[in-house]
């Protein structure tokens, strides 16, 4: 794939509410999410390694973009009730959009190293 295709194709996936959809799937599943953790690592190996040519102010804009959608999204279709004690659900959403940003820039880094 060419170059610009990658940052469309990362751009896509990017834009994925990724943390609202971790809660969501956990929170109408209850104990059930069997494929929830690997689904989330996928994620974060695939947009790590489409992130390797984007700069990371780029990357740090998404996320935070990523973080807001996902932050509405569960205002609307989350009930924030004793689910998610001690935070809430806001702070909850909030904080997991922290390590699916960290792995990103992790496998990022990583796969720069490889790939050099």
């Amino acid at each position: 794939m060419t170059k610009r295709y990658m940052n469309i194709l990362w751009l896509l996936t990017s834009l994925l509410p990724a943390p609202f959809l971790f809660h969501y799937f956990e929170y109408v599943k209850h104990a059930e999410a069997t494929y929830l953790l690997s689904g989330c690592i996928l994620f974060t190996l695939v947009t790590g390694i489409l992130s390797r040519s984007i700069k990371f102010r780029y990357i740090l804009l998404i996320n935070i973009i990523t973080a807001v959608i996902s932050l509405l999204l569960a205002m609307s279709f989350i009930n924030d009730d004793g689910w998610f004690k001690p935070f809430g659900r806001d702070t909850v959403i909030l904080l997991t959009s922290i390590p699916f940003f960290i792995g990103q820039l992790v496998i990022r880094m990583i796969t720069k190293l490889i790939l050099k």
